[in-house]
């Protein structure tokens, strides 16, 4: 039985600024992919204006990502943020959470509720950042763990379906697995245990309807793996955010079969993903019909990148800083994608929910 943090939009119906209950005229669902600095941050924004950001980036270079979050925010026409999520403490993932408070109002944040491994937390790294991230929540923190849910209210009908983030995956723990992550599984690879934040990071299943987006954070192949095995407990989804910016180390091939995505959109660097083994995986999909990437990987060519047209940032202009960004229509039955607010938009068919019969 899922545990619910709570409906968002009776809490926040009553703060100023572009609240949950807005009739905002938006007709859509939007989700932005964003060119964080090695790292990754997705804002979600309902039918009703409430917003979601998952991850804020780095801290340097100082204001880049920020900058690359607040353009978003203002294509979106957000005068605040609804909810944030920190889905694990790699500084790549909540390092410009600070100065991201300075700038927009944040009402609400979460976390996986631990800091990582004592290891990472002698890092330079952490030392840095971690008062930082203290000093923009004021310690007032939410956890997400396995089962709970986080549900916004979908569309300006009551009638209108709901759009909830499903925690699948937080702190090594898997939904619906009482063992180890780490114990061996006959017949399949399990690799050595990830001892790294990596493995503990919030995964999630977002639906709005028939809709379904995974966002995975940076879980590893340990944790795919029994998200699909020894049966699929996230389901087939529409849209797939590459997990861990494409790194071999993660996107479970048993995951990936599972999930069978239509639209993948990588979250990569000039030279961080997507690695040859996972692009092969993707692309081997029957069911994907297109791979988006933020940066062209200039690691490995052909063996690493998707066509010209589905890269935001390409190889002659990687710092234009450009965002991927997907559209639900769900009273169409279809989702688009388009690179920055100008783009091409290009639509997809939301696939038809299984048959229980």
């Amino acid at each position: 039985m899922s545990r619910h943090i709570f409906t968002a939009t009776l809490v926040l119906a009553c703060i100023a600024g572009a609240s949950a209950g807005e009739n905002t005229g938006r007709e859509t669902l939007d989700i932005y992919f964003l060119d964080m600095h090695g790292g990754g941050s997705t804002l979600i924004v309902t039918p009703r204006g409430e917003s979601v950001l998952i991850d804020t980036g780095s801290l340097r270079p100082m204001h880049r990502d920020v900058d690359r979050i607040c353009r978003a925010c203002q294509d979106a026409g957000l005068k605040q943020i609804d909810h944030l999520i920190t889905t694990h403490f790699h500084s790549d993932h909540y390092g410009g959470l600070l100065e991201l408070t300075k700038r927009i109002p944040i009402k609400r944040f979460y976390d996986k509720g631990a800091p990582p491994p004592e290891r990472e937390q002698e890092s330079k790294s952490f030392k840095e950042l971690w008062p930082l991230y203290q000093q923009a929540t004021k310690g007032k923190v939410e956890a997400i763990r396995v089962w709970d849910d986080l549900v916004l209210r979908g569309g300006p009908s009551d009638k209108a379906h709901d759009v909830t983030l499903h925690c699948v995956a937080s702190e090594k723990k898997v939904k619906g697995l009482s063992g180890s992550i780490d114990a061996p599984v006959e017949g399949f690879e399990i690799k050595k245990a990830d001892a790294s934040d990596n493995a503990r990071s919030i995964a999630l299943l977002v639906t709005y309807g028939s809709f379904a987006f995974f966002a995975g954070g940076d879980i590893t192949w340990n944790v795919e793996h029994h998200l699909a095995h020894p049966f699929n407990r996230v389901g087939k989804v529409d849209l797939y955010q590459v997990t861990h910016h494409g790194l071999d180390q993660s996107n479970n091939p048993i995951l990936l079969k599972a999930l069978s995505p239509t639209v993948c959109v990588a979250m990569n660097g000039p030279r961080k993903g997507i690695q040859p083994r996972t692009f092969a995986d993707l692309t081997a999909l029957p069911s994907v019909e297109a791979i988006y990437q933020i940066h062209y990987n200039t690691q490995y060519g052909h063996a690493g990148n998707t066509q010209p047209e589905f890269i935001a940032n390409p190889k002659d202009d990687p710092d234009q800083g450009q965002f991927i960004k997907a559209c639900v229509h769900l009273d169409q039955g279809s989702f688009t994608l388009q690179i920055g607010p100008t783009g091409e938009r290009r639509s997809y068919r939301i696939q038809p929910p299984p048959d229980l019969s």
